[in-house]
């Protein structure tokens, strides 16, 4: 049923004691023409604004219009109410606002869970988002409607994301992550247009690699350890700053200071990642999911020889990964290393590649990069000389950079297929420290003289 506007002004209470109580009691109210009386806008005394009021059943569902114009209140009551019931008719809480931050967010999540389904997003992407929107961004926009989100408020977010610990890339990909709802509410006709966004400048720094010389160090020192036990120790220096002793089990007592956080046990399966990531272009996750079904070991009839990796997809890529030869050796000598030790269960091929032991993946690879700042302490290697730091990954961005340096006649979207990436990957990151020194006889070569009827041309 609809109604012409009636308007009735309240009047409050005298009282100066019963006032205080009630700071939310109304004292002017008028109903919306043309529209049910469950419908109102109305002032009190606790804003200078026009708030609406709409009863879904016995419940009202409020919300300030933040106007004083009754003109605009009006106009913003019946897009509420078209809001409100298009939510109804969904099954969405009316007491929970749509057009919310977190709402749509929540949303936009449940989308994105459909496209995980698909297999248009990867796990790892939807478990990002989701860690960084729980982490920062709904702590500090989720009680925020849409259309009260500019520029400045970015930028406000922009500026508290700037005192965490956080690299530029990390906080950019936070920024990123604001935009998506926002543009997910445009498409929901919450907002008129996305508002402009505070720009944020990426230093690219890509991790670091090792030198040929390095990466000899980086072996011997696996094959050092090995089978051995590390203590994690943590002491104050003279000036009072806190650092790690890395020390060997069996080393006298006396060489021992501070605190013990852990011990590490160096292993076998260690030494052989070194040598199978250098010579294969997987990244540290495919270690978590790579299972002997997922690798061939071929010997085509030219005679070379490789293992074919069909990894689950990753980066958006599905393509198999051939490898070096020396990546066929170490990781047929893993196997049998696995097997001798009964390792691989009654079904091998659903056995892992690496600590096959841990069916918690995570926990796997966390036991890896702690044996790698073992080995990163101990040669001095955590960081090159440019001051690009070296994780596990940067085993990744060796088998890359050696490729560019010693291969001949390197195509680069052929390695950048192979490597699961692009050739603009290649480019911005992996690429990065290549220098022109570093391939000087690809430089200075020379395409063969052709000849034609016995005169040589050139």
């Amino acid at each position: 049923m609809r109604h012409a506007i009636a308007t009735s002004t309240i009047k409050p209470k005298t009282s100066a004691a019963h006032a205080a109580a009630h700071r939310t009691t109304a004292t002017e109210k008028h109903y919306i023409p043309n529209y049910p009386t469950k419908l109102f806008i109305y002032k009190h005394n606790a804003s200078k604004f026009w708030w609406v009021r709409y009863f879904v059943g016995n419940n009202a569902v409020r919300k300030s219009t933040k106007t004083t114009i009754k003109r605009d209140a009006i106009a913003f009551a019946k897009q509420f109410f078209d809001i409100v019931t298009q939510n109804q008719r969904l099954g969405i809480n009316a007491s929970v606002s749509a057009t919310s931050f977190a709402s749509c967010q929540r949303e936009m999540m449940t989308a994105d869970a459909g496209k995980l389904k698909r297999g248009e997003i990867t796990k790892i992407t939807y478990d990002n988002n989701k860690y960084r929107y729980d982490k920062f961004i709904l702590p500090h926009f989720g009680k925020y409607e849409v259309r009260d989100i500019d520029y400045f408020a970015v930028e406000r977010f922009l500026n508290e994301l700037s005192t965490k610990a956080l690299s530029t890339s990390t906080i950019s990909a936070y920024i990123r992550l604001v935009r998506r709802v926002l543009v997910y509410a445009s498409r929901r006709k919450f907002i008129v247009a996305v508002p402009e966004f505070p720009t944020v400048t990426v230093k690219e720094k890509p991790r670091g690699w090792f030198t040929v010389r390095e990466y000899k160090r980086l072996i011997n020192a696996s094959r050092h350890f090995a089978g051995k036990t590390v203590e994690v120790r943590k002491y104050f220096d003279e000036e009072g700053e806190t650092q790690t002793q890395y020390i060997k089990t069996t080393a006298p007592d006396s060489q021992r200071l501070g605190k013990l956080m852990r011990k590490v046990e160096m292993t076998e399966d260690m030494r052989r990642l070194i040598v199978f990531m250098a010579n294969s272009y997987i990244r540290p996750t495919d270690i978590k999911t790579m299972k002997h079904k997922h690798v061939d070991v071929v010997k085509n009839a030219a005679g070379n020889e490789y293992l074919r990796l069909n990894l689950p997809p990753s980066k958006g890529h599905s393509y198999p990964i051939i490898t070096m030869p020396s990546a066929v050796t170490t990781y047929i000598e893993l196997l049998w290393y696995h097997i001798g030790r009964d390792l691989l269960g009654d079904t091998p091929e659903e056995a892992y590649v690496f600590l096959p032991q841990y069916t918690n993946r995570d926990y796997a690879l966390k036991q890896l990069q702690r044996q790698w700042e073992v080995l990163m302490a101990h040669t001095g290697l955590s960081e090159s000389i440019t001051g690009d730091v070296r994780t596990i990954y940067s085993l990744r961005h060796t088998a890359i950079m050696y490729r560019l340096i010693f291969g001949v006649g390197i195509n680069t979207l052929m390695l950048a297929r192979n490597a699961r990436t692009s050739v603009e990957m290649i480019d911005r990151f992996y690429a990065k420290p290549l220098t022109g020194e570093m391939n000087v006889e690809m430089l200075q070569s020379r395409r063969p003289r052709k000849i034609y009827d016995g005169e040589m041309e050139g």
